[in-house]
């Protein structure tokens, strides 16, 4: 079950790419959208999927570990590379862009110092996981291209979200290295 869950995290980070042009291209080809609303709900498929068989599946420590680092890495690439694409096609707010990826760079910068410093891995929470489902719903309304209230709303939602989660984030990383310390 591990190497299928593993399998599947190698697909979002192969089909990223295949998305980013998607995309970029909905600005000449309205039909990408649906392409890329399609290859978006199929990596979300794919994750909850997977997260599903590595729960179920005690398997040998070096695959657990590379489905532990390769799952995020896949889920953080697929997001950000699709919130900077629809930023710099202008179909999402350039700040609201910047919030989410960078968010997303200092949790990744704070859980390799964390877990470099002391060896303790951040676990993902329930308000990350909840801007997690936001981002990936914002990347989906926008290209269902519902009227601007709606859209505007949600934006701040996943931006209120996402900044929430990584004030959480950062809290944990500091009291990790408060704990390592004592």
């Amino acid at each position: 079950m591990l190497k299928v869950a593993n399998s599947l995290t190698m697909l979002r980070l192969l089909a990223t790419p295949v998305l980013v042009y998607l995309l970029l291209n909905t600005v000449r080809f309205r039909r990408y959208d649906w392409y890329a609303l399609g290859l978006i709900g199929l990596l979300q498929a794919t994750d909850i999927l997977d997260g599903y068989l590595a729960r179920q599946a005690k398997g040998p420590v070096r695959i657990r570990t590379m489905g532990e680092i390769l799952d995020p890495i896949a889920d953080k690439l697929y997001i950000n590379s699709s919130v900077l694409a629809l930023a710099w096609i202008g179909r999402l707010p350039m700040w609201a862009g910047g919030v989410i990826v960078l968010r997303d760079g200092l949790i990744l910068a704070g859980w390799l110092a964390t877990y470099l410093g002391t060896g303790v891995r951040l676990l993902p929470n329930k308000l990350g996981k909840a801007a997690d489902t936001f981002q990936a719903a914002l990347l989906i309304l926008i290209l269902l291209r519902p009227p601007d209230p709606l859209l505007s709303g949600v934006i701040w939602i996943t931006v209120v979200l996402t900044i929430a989660s990584g004030f959480l984030y950062l809290k944990g990383a500091l009291s990790a290295r408060h704990e390592a310390r004592l």
